[in-house]
């Protein structure tokens, strides 16, 4: 009997099961589909080898350097994918593979469902373990429009291994995902519309940064619409998307709308495992669901979608799992949407930080031309913004730049650990890189930057 039996092999089961090895439990994983989850599959690194792909091509054909011919030449998305699709399957071997195999954690292959709360059947063998670890992932979900599902419309899946090039492309959802891919594929030569129902882009950021954001995608060419309610889908000889704000058209529709828990066919109510009203697991702060024999990690358990909350989750979850208790903690929590410029953030927004910390609340915005590295790299689109409360201590930061997830790290660790602006000030900052943005929005709560030295 293993001590732990772990359903998935995505970032939280396998971060799980090294976990639980590195305590010395008898551990297997489940899987019964390619190895790996998510992130590595459909996610995280194809998506960003896509974004990259496209940036490169952007780049060859747009820069501020006078003096620099450079030519955009054509794509091939067909050799594009190929070489995304070659890069999967390296970290899928060596970052997953490989790894349970050098610390001795099989992977039993089948479809997983408990036949009651002490036992899961694996591929129509019954197995008994002490705990069980839930982190089987989330997959997309279509919203309820007339016509939609019937449409067949791509989501992330098929858009990072399209079989065509579409010439025209529309996108519904403004959020992360949405953005991400309409920018790589307007790079790469589609026309591209999204439609977002809600008032802005990005609505969980700074409005002013998303603002900023919706301005560089537009000058690139995309067209953003937003509050756009949509009444029905029709496919032909391409889409037909009808609205509130008129009827769009496109070759291709791609939906961005949001994702669903991965639990169909466990037969979670034989083990009497609990879900929210999203279809969530129903987690503590342990991430015990309501079997104390099964804990869940990662999209699964409704966590924030991010592959290193899911590893963490996971990690959290096998040690709770066998008896060493150990709460979760999302405090300081980051998020990047890595559009170019990029959009990068942790703690409050400026809104939030008065609702709860009151009239003390200062904030400051640092437009990305006061930084010296933009200037140089001919680049300064996006701005630095901080927010802090009446005794100074950080609690958030906002940076609209391209690498803006680079330059977080600093602002994470000030509110994870309720530094002061005036630390980030009194600390040194490399000239000419993008993290010196940091020290340069905090200055500007009690200073006009652009009264300094280029260096002061």
């Amino acid at each position: 009997m293993y001590d732990l039996l772990i359903v998935g092999s995505g970032s939280a089961g396998v971060a799980a099961a090294l976990e639980a090895a590195s305590l010395g439990a008898k551990v297997a994983v489940v899987e019964k589909g390619v190895l790996g989850g998510t992130c590595v599959n459909v996610g995280c690194v194809p998506s960003k080898a896509l974004l990259r792909a496209a940036e490169a091509y952007h780049r060859a054909g747009h820069h501020g350097f006078v003096g620099i011919a450079t030519q955009a030449l054509g794509v091939d998305l067909k050799a594009v994918i190929r070489q995304k699709d070659a890069l999967v399957e390296a970290l899928r071997r060596e970052k997953y593979q490989e790894v349970l195999e050098g610390v001795g954690v099989p992977v039993l292959k089948g479809e997983a469902r408990f036949l009651d709360e002490e036992t899961l059947e694996v591929g129509g063998r019954p197995l008994r373990a002490g705990r069980y670890l839930l982190a089987t992932g989330a997959q997309p979900a279509l919203p309820p429009i007339p016509g939609l599902a019937e449409s067949r419309p791509w989501t992330y899946l098929e858009a990072l291994s399209p079989g065509v090039h579409p010439k025209s492309l529309l996108v519904l959802g403004g959020g992360p995902i949405g953005l991400e891919l309409a920018q790589a594929y307007a790079r790469l030569g589609t026309e591209v519309t999204v439609l977002e129902a809600l008032p802005e882009i990005l609505p969980q950021e700074e409005p002013e940064l998303s603002r900023l954001l919706r301005g560089y995608l537009e000058a690139e060419g995309l067209e953003i619409r937003t509050g756009v309610r949509v009444l029905k889908v029709e496919r032909g000889e391409g889409y037909r998307v009808e609205t509130d704000q008129g009827a769009f058209m496109a070759e291709r529709l791609l939906v961005a709308t949001g994702r669903k828990a991965r639990t169909e066919g466990l037969s979670l109510e034989r083990a009497q495992v609990g879900r929210d009203e999203k279809g969530f697991i129903r987690v503590d702060e342990h991430l015990k669901t309501t079997n104390p024999r099964v804990f869940a990690a990662g999209d699964a358990a409704g966590l924030p979608q991010f592959v290193y909350v899911a590893a963490l989750s996971g990690r959290i979850a096998a040690r709770n799992a066998l008896g060493h208790p150990t709460p979760l903690d999302l405090f300081a929590l980051p998020r990047v949407t890595f559009t170019d410029p990029a959009l990068a953030a942790v703690g409050l927004k400026e809104e939030e930080a008065r609702k709860g910390y009151g009239q003390g609340v200062r904030a400051a915005t640092l437009p990305l031309r006061a930084v010296p590295k933009a200037l140089v790299a001919q680049d300064t689109r996006g701005a630095f913004k901080i927010v802090v409360d009446g005794e100074g201590r950080v609690l958030g930061l906002h940076i609209l730049a391209p690498e803006a997830g680079d330059a977080l790290q600093e602002g994470i660790l000030a509110v994870k650990y309720g530094l002061s602006y005036r630390d980030l000030v009194d600390t040194f900052h490399p000239y000419l890189t993008l993290a010196e943005g940091v020290r340069l929005v905090a200055q500007a709560l009690d200073t006009d930057v652009g009264r300094l030295s280029c260096c002061a």
